[in-house]
């Protein structure tokens, strides 16, 4: 027994001079962390952000203030800008080299989600993602039962601009209070019926009062994202119809004109916050803006509808944990309400989080009040077929010609239907 032990010890000291010889004088054995890295690493980070002007510097700061509160999690960060829109593509030309943070456009989110760019959110992160910003971003953020994005703004759609001094408040809540306004004063009505993503809010209003939207039209693609394979659109209905109608009523009220951004001579125009100097310069101190107004057609009264856009910030997949970690508490600290209501104050930019929305300075903005208000009555922008855009555009030209009968408008859907369905890749 004594000679056992005497050879367990003289093993244990060979060991142990092998391990001085191996790690050198001025190495230690590395500490594992439950992340796989040692309490030691230094994470090398790369965050895409916005291309508008000050949003990389912006975001360093707010990097920065994070590190401050968190210096537990060691990491250098490197921030690049690439356009949210051209993300999801440049994202998925490469995963493995792709940036481990990125902001984007909620549309290509089943792209991202489909090629593996994303990682989806673990349930504490979810959950505070759900109860910290409002439902629409959330849905955006949404794939499937799993949420992959977090929030950063809910901002991009579009509601009712009107000059006060033509419009009344109570006008500007109908469609044909509007038209009666703008034709008493010899004023114009700007409603872009060309542009599918403006005209689509005829085919997304709902029955004033609550219910679901009157049509729909949601496209499942295929697992690498390329393709179209299912449709779920019922333009081409009796629904479909009373939406042409009601186009049709505009288009031959004698005010309307197919614009979006030309404010000249107008009463009111449908547009989005883009356009907000534009409507100062034209309407001065007398401008005011509301959710898109109601339209009555066949003696049934609907809400219009609306797309609604969202940015969003995603995290790629990581292979060690601890890096996985410091991304994902990162982008919560980039999209809570304090940096949310930070870019606000610095770019304008519309919040999604429930508490920045709540602040005073944000509820006064009467833009973003308007926007807000019509958020309710919209549906996120989800992939869709660069095709779709351009056939659905047809029905808003198709509806604003003169003399179009009922069957005329039911061909254009008829048509519509057999262009999107050309669309699908089997």
């Amino acid at each position: 027994m004594r000679m056992t032990k005497i050879l367990s010890l003289v093993i244990a000291l060979l060991m142990l001079s092998a391990c001085f010889v191996a790690c050198g004088p001025n190495d230690t054995p590395a500490e594992t962390t439950a992340g796989g890295g040692s309490s030691d690493t230094v994470y090398d980070i790369t965050l895409w952000v916005s291309t508008t002007a000050g949003v990389k510097e912006f975001t360093l700061t707010q990097v920065e203030a994070f590190k401050a509160a968190h210096p537990e999690y060691k990491f250098n960060i490197t921030v690049e800008t690439v356009g949210e829109g051209d993300a999801a593509t440049e994202v998925l030309k490469d995963v493995a080299t792709a940036p481990d943070m990125y902001c984007f456009a909620q549309d290509q989110i089943s792209r991202l989600v489909q090629g593996g760019a994303l990682a989806r959110l673990g349930v504490q992160a979810a959950e505070t993602v759900k109860a910290n910003n409002d439902s629409g971003s959330v849905g955006a953020a949404t794939v499937g039962e799993g949420i992959y994005a977090y929030p950063l703004t809910s901002d991009n759609g579009y509601y009712l601009y009107y000059d006060s001094r033509v419009v009344s408040d109570e006008q500007a809540q109908t469609l044909e209070g509007i038209i009666e306004a703008c034709r008493a004063a010899n004023k114009k009505f700007g409603y872009n019926l060309t542009n599918a993503w403006i005209m689509a809010g005829f085919f997304f209003a709902q029955p004033v009062g609550g219910g679901t939207p009157i049509c729909n039209s949601t496209w499942e693609y295929s697992a690498d994202g390329k393709n179209a394979i299912a449709v779920n659109d019922n333009f081409n209905s009796a629904n479909g119809l009373l939406a042409m109608k009601a186009m049709n009523s505009l288009a031959n009220s004698g005010v309307w004109v197919d614009s979006a951004d030309n404010f000249a001579g107008t009463g009111a125009i449908v547009t989005g916050i883009w356009n907000a100097n534009t409507a100062y310069g034209e309407y001065g101190d007398y401008v005011k803006a509301t959710k898109l107004p109601t339209y009555t057609v066949d003696g049934q009264t609907f809400q219009m509808g609306s797309f609604s856009g969202y940015k969003l910030l995603g995290c790629k997949p990581q292979t060690d944990a601890m890096k996985g970690k410091i991304c994902s508490e990162l982008a919560l600290y980039l999209t809570s309400g304090e940096a949310q209501l930070e870019r606000y104050y610095e770019f304008q930019w519309g919040p999604s989080n429930l508490e920045a929305q709540a602040n005073q300075d944000v509820r006064e903005n009467v833009l973003l009040a308007a926007l807000l208000a019509q958020n309710i009555y919209a549906q996120p922008q989800g992939v869709i077929p660069s095709d779709w855009w351009t056939e659905a555009a047809q029905l808003g030209t198709v509806a604003s010609q003169a003399d179009m009968t009922e069957a005329d408008l039911l061909a254009a859907l008829d048509t519509y239907a057999e262009k999107i369905a050309g669309m699908i890749v089997k």
